[in-house]
Order: structure tokens, then sequence, then C-alpha cells
């Protein structure tokens, strides 16, 4: 998916993050336990802010996230959500995506932006009000979430060692991830598993997040104890 692509999704996202902040500000995000309306759209607007600082500083040095501006609380949290995210726009939609840049993840492409301010946005959207992921988008992520988050966890924290098979079903996507004492790996194309979990590709996305559990929106093949291994190590 395309830098372009990231950020249109990113302003879809956003805004209707803020139409439901704005619509029940105090209400309960079960996803995010302790967490109401006004406190999800601080994290995002917080983020928001460190890769737009970010992105507007250069690829010269890593911006740390408190060097960013703040979100502020209180009543002036909307408007200020609203004018970081056009000048985060304006910044991806601008930046040198060729170059190599910091980030907290090592270095990466300059891509490395807009497709994690898409897919931030999009899960706590998701946070917020539900509704199907765009499925080309999901994909994306389930790319993201392996290459990136899922090998932060740590081997020893793996209680059970074996394969798992996600099978997108309604676009094309499949991946054949590794749990074993290294960590976890993955790897593209159809391949048998010790189990297997299909469904939608915005469904495997949100089970990846561990924001959806395992139950009749997916077929299950093989060992499923597997997947409940994947619930506790991979706890992010």
């Amino acid at each position: 998916m395309d830098p372009a692509t990231h950020i249109t999704h990113l302003q879809a996202d956003g805004a209707r993050l803020l139409d439901a902040y704005r619509e029940a500000p105090h209400a309960l995000v079960d996803s995010c336990p302790g967490w109401d309306r006004t406190a999800l759209l601080h994290h995002v607007a917080g983020a928001h802010s460190w890769f737009r600082a970010q992105v507007e500083h250069g690829p010269s040095e890593k911006v740390r996230f408190k060097q960013s501006p703040p979100a502020p609380e209180g009543d002036d949290l909307a408007e200020w959500y609203a004018d970081n995210v056009r000048g985060l726009v304006q910044a991806l939609s601008t930046m040198d995506t060729d170059s190599t840049w910091p980030t907290w993840a090592g270095d990466q492409p300059g891509s490395f932006h807009p497709r994690r301010m898409a897919l931030e946005t999009a899960v706590h959207r998701w946070d917020a009000v539900g509704g199907a992921i765009d499925p080309h988008l999901a994909v994306d992520g389930i790319d993201e979430h392996l290459g990136v988050f899922a090998p932060l966890a740590p081997g020893d924290a793996l209680p059970r060692h074996g394969t798992i098979h996600l099978h997108a079903t309604d676009v094309d996507g499949e991946w054949l991830v590794t749990l074993g004492p290294g960590g976890i790996s993955y790897e593209h194309g159809h391949a048998k598993g010790d189990v297997a979990l299909r469904g939608t590709a915005s469904d495997l996305f949100l089970w990846c997040w561990n924001r959806v559990p395992v139950d009749d929106r997916f077929e299950v093949f093989g060992d499923a104890t597997l997947l409940d291994a994947w619930r506790t190590a991979v706890a992010i």
C-alpha cells in the first residue's frame, strides 16, 4: 500500500474517531480497560504529535516522544486534535519517503511513518466505534504487526512452540507464523501450520492485536491451543 493511500485512511479514521469523541466523550472503551473516548483520543493525539514532530524535524536524528508537543486536557482537546491531524497529513504528504529515518523500531524507510499512523488510527477508531477495517489496510496491518510488533515478544514468553497459518477469506492474504525459542517470525504464502485461523482480513488483523477473541467469526483447524499461546505471549 502506498503512502498516499495510508494518508487517506488516516484522514478518514481520524475524523471518525473525533466524531465519536464529540458524540460521547465519556463512553467507555471496552477494548482498552480503564479508558473512555476522551482518554483514547488523547492517546492518539499524542501519537500523532510525536510522528508529526519527527517528520517535520527530518531524518537527521530521532525525536523522542517527550520532545513532541503534548495534547491538552479538557475542552481544548478536540480542536487541538483536529489541527494536529491536518498538520500531520501535511507533513506526511511532503516528507521524503525514500530516505532512511530513525524510529523507535530502528532505522526504517520513510514510508514507515504514514503506514504506522494509518494503522494506529484505524485500530483506535475500531476501539471507539467498531466496524470493519478496510481489508487491504488490514492485510498491510498484519504484515506490519508480524514484521515489527510480534517479534518484540520474548521467546521465553511463548508457552508453546509451533506454527499458525493465517488465511484471509475476503482478500489475498496468507501468512505462516512460527512461534519458537527465537521468538516469532513469519513468511507469506499458503502452507500447512499446526493450526489454521481463517477469517476476514479485518478480523485477523484485530485478532493479531488481541482485540477480538477466537469465536464464530473465524474457522479454526488444528491445535487451537497455539492461538492461546499467541494471546499470552503477544500482550500488546
